[in-house]
This record gives structure tokens, sequence and C-alpha cells, in this order.
């Protein structure tokens, strides 16, 4: 089974899915993960049976649209959502409520594949509404150019990538953020059940051990 990391292997979603596979019986290391782009990596859990993608956040529409399959929660460094809506500071833009995404006039800057585009979906907003873009650089530099109004991303990532492009993110601002939800490990819609229910029972007995928590906690104080 192969399965890809967002950025390397290392990280708490890499250490629990070790244990996991401990607990299994495996003898799986790190060097088993295959790393690749993100979208890179989304393509191949839609096509490829007996793949995983990690860290992935859990949103309706990959489990009911995409038909991904997931075990979880992988514990996160912070309670509070990582993803946003981010605009100009100058353009004085305010959602207050999920409600109102739909309704925007406007088109909402995404990278494909990317869970900003599926929690805007979520919300009601179309297709026709999303900019896709194929990484979180020409995201930016979109929005820098006043091609869109609006990025749905993490804005810790924007704000570094403006900083490689250039580009001042003081001038930007988070104008909503969608509520926190949990990550897991995707898998290929046609992967077996029984399969599923092993990993997620291996996951719960690393949790329960405490042993996810001290994982978590590792990474934390090295933040």
């Amino acid at each position: 089974m192969g399965l890809f990391e967002r950025l390397q292997t290392k990280g708490i979603s890499v250490e629990l899915l070790i244990n996991v596979w401990k607990e299994l019986g495996l003898k799986k290391t790190a060097k088993d993960i295959k790393v690749y782009p993100w979208a890179r990596g989304v393509d191949s859990v839609k096509k490829n049976p007996n793949t995983c993608l990690f860290a992935t956040t859990i949103t309706q529409e990959r489990k009911e649209t995409l038909g991904w399959k997931f075990f979880f929660p992988i514990p996160q460094i912070r309670a509070e959502s990582n993803n946003h809506l981010i605009a100009l500071k100058s353009k004085k833009l305010k959602f207050t409520d999920m409600t109102e995404l739909a309704g925007f006039s406007g088109k909402f800057g995404v990278v494909r594949g990317d869970v900003g585009a599926s929690l805007l979906s979520e919300a009601g907003v179309t297709k026709q509404k999303l900019d896709p873009t194929t990484d979180p650089l020409k995201l930016v530099k979109k929005l820098n150019a006043g091609r869109i109004e609006v990025v749905s991303y993490s804005f810790d990532t924007v704000t570094a990538k403006m900083i490689e492009a250039g580009i001042d993110p003081n001038k930007y601002e988070v104008i909503f953020s969608f509520p926190p939800k949990p990550m897991g490990y995707a898998c290929h819609h046609q992967m077996d059940d029984e399969l599923i229910n092993k990993m997620q029972t291996a996951l719960d007995k690393v949790t329960s051990s405490g042993k996810a928590s001290e994982i978590r906690e590792k990474y934390l104080t090295t933040e």
C-alpha cells in the first residue's frame, strides 16, 4: 500500500502511521512512504487502488462525492482552524458565516484538489465560482495581481508564499476562518473495508495508549 505525505517523511502523521503499522505487525518504515506534490497525491488516491493520502482534512465532499475512505484522527498542533479565506485589507471584505459564501459575487482562488476548494463546495459555492491553480505560489501571485479577490487556503502558507514571491503579506488579512475539521488518512474509494477497519482499530489502540498524544507533544515543543 502506498501512502503519500504532503511535505516530508517526518512529523505527527508519519510517526502515528508507523505506530499503526507496528500495531498491525507490519515491518514498514518512513522509507515506505512516497513524497509527492499535493496535486499528484490527490490524483493518485483517486486513481490507484490500495493507495492512501495524508495528512488529509476530512470533508463531506471527500467522503460522499469522491468516496474516499478514512481512518482517523491525526492529532493537530493547533486546535483552531487552519483553513481560511484571505483578501486585501483595503477590500474590507468580511464573512461571518458559511451561509454567506455562496452569495459572493466574485471568484474564489483555490489550489486544485486542496481542502480549500472542498470547504467552499460544502458551503454551496458552485464550481463556476472557483478559480483553480496548481500550487499556492501561483495562487498568491493571482491574488496580488488582482485577478481574484479572495483565496481559500491556510493563512500561514499564504504568508510564507507571499514572502517567497516578494509580496507584502501585511496588506492581506483573514476574512473568514472555516470551523476546524478532523484530519486523517484518506484511502482510495475501493479500498477493502476490512483493511480500513483494521487500520482504524490499530489507530484507536495507539490513541488510547497515549502514544498519539505523546507524538503530538513532541512536535508541539519543537514548534
